[in-house]
């Protein structure tokens, strides 16, 4: 089941950068392959107009004070929820980890 990441798209958000966020988060699911894994949503108000850049990760309440703050935040994210595919990883669970 994939994440959902909510941007707010309200006037004050707006005012602060939240299209540009939309649109890099946008670019980053596109270009890391993560269309299936990843559901990307505008929100008009999240009600929490006296903060900076207002998103969700899944229930996850999230306030960026840059574009650039909210994608480090969302790669950090992104990389906690990922799992990896391949059978690497089910090999190295048998055998157990590696000295």
């Amino acid at each position: 089941m994939p994440v959902t990441v909510t941007v707010c798209v309200g006037s004050s958000c707006h005012i602060r950068g939240s299209r540009a966020v939309l649109k890099r988060f946008a670019e980053i699911i596109k270009t890391e392959g993560l269309d299936s894994q990843v559901a990307l949503a505008g929100s008009f108000c999240m009600e929490r107009c006296g903060e900076h850049i207002n998103w969700m990760f899944g229930d996850e309440e999230i306030s960026s004070v840059s574009v650039e703050q909210a994608e480090q935040t969302f790669r950090d994210k992104l990389k906690e929820v990922m799992q990896p595919t391949g059978t690497d990883d089910v090999e190295h669970e048998a055998r157990g980890p590696r000295p």
